[in-house]
């Protein structure tokens, strides 16, 4: 998310990007790979999509891109999810067990 800007730029708001002014329809989460999170963003009419990345610039992009940048985000949160679920248990295991010989 784009912290370090004047403009609020969580879903519904509307930011300009160079002289356009861009409504955020939604915010693509890029853990991983170092590089800022992406937005989809469509003109104030909603008849045209763009892909923002900070630093990376602007895009046009059409809705079966977007919906495809959405579904990777979804499935990438997912793996992430479940891999700290995991993690998680591991952890809750080992402390059981060390707990366990500690207290018993």
């Amino acid at each position: 998310m784009v912290s370090s800007s004047k403009q609020n730029w969580t879903v519904g708001n509307t930011v300009k990007v160079g002289f356009l002014f861009l409504v955020v329809k939604a915010a693509i989460a890029t853990p991983g790979d170092y590089l800022p999170d992406a937005y989809i963003l469509a003109n104030t009419k909603g008849t045209q999509l763009y892909k923002f990345v900070p630093h990376k610039g602007l895009e046009k992009i059409d809705a079966i891109e977007a919906r495809e940048l959405i579904a990777t985000s979804k499935t990438q949160a997912d793996r992430i999810a479940s891999r700290a679920i995991a993690k998680a248990q591991q952890d809750a295991a080992a402390i059981a067990e060390i707990n366990e010989l500690i207290f018993s």
